[in-house]
């Protein structure tokens, strides 16, 4: 027969004052008084049959038993605090949509638009997570993804939202030293920046004819953002996405030196198949849509 477990206030009583040992500053986190944590310390010491605090005339300190107990039931409390924290940060999720989205297309696309969403959809409440990794969408509560890959994710829908095309870019004070009036790019006083795999370079030397430098290895960049800001501080030329460069592009912060090339990759739109049930949900899907081809 399972015996039946003690009064869980009681186990709390004692997790936050063997955290503390000071009955009074257990009471303050509890919002109780200093006499209900001894009570409930006392009910839990009677039902386990030994005692838990020596109390001393400095102050508390644990038994032998409170040692143990306090280290099995502690992990127990933190798997608890962190499940519960979770959610206690989210407002009612009537008007909210998650979106997670890696930090490249958030910042250069999403941030800028922030008012212009909140303009047409003003009952939309976005939040915008920004992770490299692939998030679990239905575990996460996420309701829509930016993805940048081929589209093909178990389990998803997924659209394109963007051509994928890589635009081959440097900083703009480079230009004349790159662009020097011949039929083809020169890049053998600059590095090259790589971000997917060395095929995206050599794609565009085939599509380009343009001849790679050979002295350097490549900066190796994982992320576009980092590879992006390498870029307008003059560190070496790059082929990121088209929606990635096209702000610094118009600012002037950086130059297009070559035509571009055909990507088997780009950001997609990916959700679970009900996610589109919610109304809302829909809203920032089309709003996105339209954005993108206004934009381009």
């Amino acid at each position: 027969m399972v015996k039946a477990l003690p009064p869980l206030n009681a186990v709390r009583a004692f997790e936050v004052a063997a955290r503390h040992l000071n009955f009074s500053r257990a009471a303050g986190e509890l919002g109780v008084t200093p006499g209900a944590i001894s009570k409930q310390v006392l009910a839990l010491e009677d039902f386990i049959g030994a005692r838990l605090f020596e109390r001393l005339p400095d102050g508390l300190t644990l038994t032998l038993e409170g040692r143990e107990l306090r280290e099995s039931i502690s992990p127990a409390f933190e798997m608890l605090n962190g499940a519960f924290q979770r959610f206690s940060r989210r407002p009612p999720r009537t008007n909210v949509v998650r979106l997670a989205t890696v930090a490249s297309f958030a910042s250069q696309f999403l941030v800028p638009r922030l008012d212009a969403l909140k303009e047409s959809l003003p009952e939309v409440e976005l939040e915008i997570l920004t992770s490299d990794r692939v998030a679990d969408l239905a575990r996460e509560e996420i309701d829509l993804s930016i993805r940048f890959g081929a589209g093909d994710w178990d389990g998803l829908v997924s659209s394109e939202l963007v051509a994928g095309v890589l635009v081959p870019v440097c900083a703009s004070s480079l230009t004349t030293q790159i662009a020097d009036g011949e039929a083809s790019p020169n890049l053998a006083q600059t590095r090259l920046i790589q971000v997917f795999s060395n095929s995206e370079w050599r794609n565009w030397q085939e599509a380009s004819g343009a001849v790679l430098p050979a002295a350097e290895r490549p900066f190796v960049m994982e992320h576009f953002l980092v590879a992006l800001q390498a870029v307008i501080a003059g560190q070496g030329v790059a082929l990121l996405p088209e929606i990635i460069v096209r702000e610094s592009l118009a600012s002037g912060q950086l130059s297009q030196f070559s035509r571009p090339i055909d990507w088997h990759q780009t950001f997609h739109l990916a959700h679970l198949p009900n996610a589109e049930r919610r109304p809302r949900v829909r809203s920032v899907i089309e709003w996105l849509q339209v954005e993108i081809l206004k934009s381009g």
